[in-house]
């Protein structure tokens, strides 16, 4: 008897929780097409050779498996490459504006002992062919209404950019190793890690002074912005500043700044993006729920050069939250339970249909045993908490109520179809 056959990593959901996840989904979705994106699906399965090169995804945290023409596969761990792949084969003019909605399921098989999931339910968004800080906004702007449209509230998108780092570090000419090492350092923000380590490089006391500032460039967006302005030692360095600028103002015109704060000093394990990124986070909720960015390189993968942006939730991080603050939507249908006796059935059949034909959800059991053990069981059933329990038999219907049996001549209601 397998009493359990379940895999770590990998759960069931439960009635009342996918009724959950399929109403936010839904309500996602035509947030998203009001927007203008379209809702596509990619594959469960993907080329092993989609992600050779990608070392943001290590090769050991793949589900891999041999097809029966010895090609190597693997189960989707990551919704941006394979979208971005469909982006290029379908619309081969890099001049095109698209915009893609998804929802689907991503896989990774984390090596990290404290990375229990393998499965991961994503509902996204990526926009391609546009370059503009606007672009940026409204992407940003949708994963915040993402979590608002579904009543939570303390909502805090922490925005950053690769590239004011990248480009203070390319042009003091640090190496690959020390790059690296300071990128922990800021990420974590070791100050005195950071000081101990650019003490034996080569450095001008100047720019070892603005390296040591880096991990303090983050809270409210206007003071950052200040702050990074003074520590700009080129042009792309300003030019940074000037567009995450432009896009918090973007923000501000679409409402949703007070949402924001800057920081200039996290990263992202996904290693293709190219300019800015954002983490979303329920205040006090621990790890993120949105993870997104700007990818500007990687649809030249698949030949096509096009800029793009995009985010993507995880939707059972959102689910547990809801649930935690009584914010899910919850199935209140009531559904009739109509027993039978043999010889009406067909009475207890057409009364069914008729009240299926309005919307009402309706199931039919033959009586096999006293009224009293069926209205029990029915009781106990978590499944049937809104059943309205009635019984037909010799051609008389009732509904029980409060455990007497009161005679209807007819199933009359108000419709509660959702």
């Amino acid at each position: 008897m397998l009493l359990n056959s379940t895999i770590d990593g990998f759960e069931n959901i439960q009635h009342q929780d996918y009724y959950s996840l399929e109403k936010i989904i839904n309500k996602l979705t035509t947030l998203y097409r009001l927007y203008g994106y379209h809702q596509i699906s990619t594959p469960t399965f993907e080329t092993y050779d989609l992600y050779v090169g990608e070392d943001s995804i290590p090769s050991d945290d793949l589900f891999k498996l041999v097809n029966h023409q010895g090609k190597v596969l693997v189960l989707k761990p990551d919704a941006t490459l394979p979208v971005t792949r469909m982006a290029a084969m379908n619309h081969p003019n890099a001049d095109e504006v698209i915009k893609f909605a998804y929802q689907t399921n991503i896989y990774r098989n984390f090596s990290s002992p404290e990375m229990i999931k393998k499965e991961i339910t994503q509902i996204g968004i990526e926009y391609f062919g546009n370059d503009s800080p606007e672009c940026d906004g409204e992407v940003i702007g949708l994963a915040i209404l993402s979590l608002l449209e579904n009543g939570v509230k303390d909502v805090h998108i922490d925005l950053g950019h690769v590239g004011f780092i990248n480009y203070l570090f390319e042009e003091l000419a640090l190496s690959s190793f020390e790059r690296e090492m300071l990128f922990q350092y800021i990420e974590n923000k070791n100050i005195d890690d950071i000081a101990c380590f650019l003490k034996p490089l080569d450095l001008s006391a100047e720019a070892k002074a603005i390296i040591i500032k880096l991990p303090s460039l983050y809270g409210e967006p206007k003071a950052v912005l200040k702050e990074m302005k003074t520590l700009c030692l080129n042009e792309n360095m300003a030019g940074v500043v000037e567009k995450i600028a432009e896009i918090y103002c973007h923000l501000e015109v679409m409402g949703l700044a007070s949402y924001v704060s800057f920081d200039l000093g996290f990263t992202n394990q996904m290693n293709y993006y190219t300019d800015i990124n954002f983490k979303g986070y329920i205040n006090n909720w621990g790890e993120p729920v949105i993870s997104g960015g700007r990818y500007n390189n990687l649809s030249e993968k698949f030949g096509i050069p096009r800029p793009a942006c995009g985010f993507a939730i995880d939707l059972m991080k959102v689910i547990d939250y809801m649930e935690q603050e009584n914010l899910l939507p919850m199935d209140t249908q009531k559904n009739h339970v109509i027993f039978y006796g043999y010889d009406d059935k067909s009475a207890a059949y057409d009364l069914a249909n008729n009240l299926r034909a309005k919307g009402e959800i309706t199931e039919v059991f033959m009586i096999k045993s006293d009224w009293g053990y069926h209205v029990i069981s029915i009781r106990e059933n978590p499944l049937y908490k809104n059943a309205e329990i009635y019984f037909l038999s010799q051609g008389k219907l009732c509904i029980v109520e409060n455990d007497q049996y009161i005679s209807l001549e007819a199933i009359t209601f108000e419709s509660e179809v959702n």
